[in-house]
């Protein structure tokens, strides 16, 4: 008989592990109707259609009979209706609705984008291995390799997607300059400040050298093949090279969509150089995202950016850190102590959203994969990988892909 893990069943409805054992023992005693499935000693709720319907009347019994007065209501800080449009408020909302979490794009706004230039100063400090001196390190060991795909072209343009400080990139486009090879540098980001921060940098690094510019573009939605549409059409012996650097598809909820944008955007000339963090055993215990108190058991600053806005103080909920076995994948979330409501302004009215004690709200994740996965993943997207390389620790990879081409 088909069944629920337990953690499954609390994750997929966002209740406590506690609540699930509870209905559990209640079922065993005849006080709940539910189906129960035992395997080697341990029950689990069994994976049927009435089942699956007692469950639902569970949970929204529980938010029925709450007790009123035990709810704390919020209501976002008034700089939350400044800092964001209307559109991408309605995103932020509705992510918590259905899916309880908030996308991990919206915390690199105003002060947010400060917190992690912040935290990409300190790895670029470290000796240890990171994702950025490990990025850094295998664009270095690769680009002869790189330097033969790029042989072949009199221009090679940089798009640098999710462009952060642009610290991973510096090398690379420095290497390009040199050469006499480097075209246009393009940065692309959501927020503003973030590419402000680029800006500065690539101005310090290279003064009047290289023209920055900056697009502010949500690469989950928005394609960049317009930015480059006369130049496509005129320069004919041009390429692009496209970075994603950093792991930035492992932290969304559905990278499928952000690589569609991507592989829409290029063309029969374009390459695509990502770096990512792999899983192991090392990596999957890794959680350091403070600056100034590593251990601090709250999250870390540039990950609560956008709760901090949404007014959610600290003693409303416990901090959570850890590795989800089922969706193989680290997180950093809130679970809250007492029921909450957030009350949400917009122009056409209200919109209020509740939580009940003990449902929590993702953060962050780093889907954790293997480079096999890696290279399914892009096959599955169009992409053809054409090489790859791993750090010598195994905990970094890059690779460099072109779009499929029928």
């Amino acid at each position: 008989m088909l069944y629920f893990k337990n953690p499954e069943l609390a994750r997929l409805h966002h209740i406590t592990l506690r609540t699930v054992l509870n209905w559990i023992e209640a079922a065993k005693q005849g006080k709940l109707d539910l189906t129960l499935h035992t395997e080697n000693g341990k029950s689990y709720v069994a994976n049927t259609a009435r089942n699956v319907a007692t469950i639902k009347q569970l949970v929204e019994d529980r938010k029925k009979y709450r007790n009123s007065r035990a709810v704390k209501v919020v209501s976002p800080r008034p700089e939350f209706y400044r800092l964001y449009s209307e559109a991408q408020i309605y995103d932020i909302v509705t992510n918590l609705e259905i899916h309880h979490e908030i996308p991990r794009q919206y915390n690199y706004f105003d002060g947010g984008a400060t917190y992690w230039a912040e935290y990409a100063d300190r790895l670029g400090h470290e000796s240890a291995p990171n994702i950025l001196n490990s990025t850094v390190k295998l664009l270095d060991k690769n680009q002869g390799y790189i330097d033969h795909l790029m042989s072949r072209y009199e221009r090679v343009n940089v798009i640098d997607i999710g462009v952060g400080n642009a610290a991973p990139a510096k090398e690379f486009i420095g290497h390009l300059l040199e050469e006499g090879l480097l075209g246009r540098y393009i940065a692309i980001d959501i927020s503003k400040e973030m590419l402000e921060i680029a800006r500065l940098n690539i101005e310090k690094w290279f003064g009047n050298k290289i023209t920055f510019e900056g697009y502010e573009l949500d690469i989950n939605y928005d394609r960049f093949s317009n930015i480059l549409a006369e130049e496509y059409i005129k320069e004919k012996n041009s390429a692009n090279v496209v970075m994603l650097l950093g792991g930035t598809l492992a932290n969304m909820r559905a990278p499928v969509g952000a690589l569609k944008v991507i592989h829409d955007s290029m063309g029969v000339n374009d390459y695509l150089l990502y770096t990512m963090k792999l899983d192991t055993e090392s990596t999957r215990r890794f959680f350091d995202f403070n600056v100034e108190q590593p251990q601090e058991s709250v999250p870390a600053p540039i990950h609560r950016f956008v709760s901090d806005m949404l007014n959610v103080d600290k003693t409303l909920y416990n901090h959570e850190l850890g590795y989800d076995e089922i969706r193989h994948e680290r997180y950093e979330r809130i679970r809250f102590k007492v029921a909450t409501k957030f009350a949400f302004k917009f122009v056409a009215g209200r919109r209020v959203l509740e939580f009940n004690k003990g449902e929590a709200i993702l953060l962050w994740r780093a889907r954790q994969q293997s480079g096999l996965d890696i290279i399914k993943q892009f096959d599955r997207n169009d992409f053809y990988m054409l090489h790859s390389s791993q750090t010598e620790d195994q905990e970094y990879i890059l690779t460099v892909s072109r779009v499929k081409c029928d």
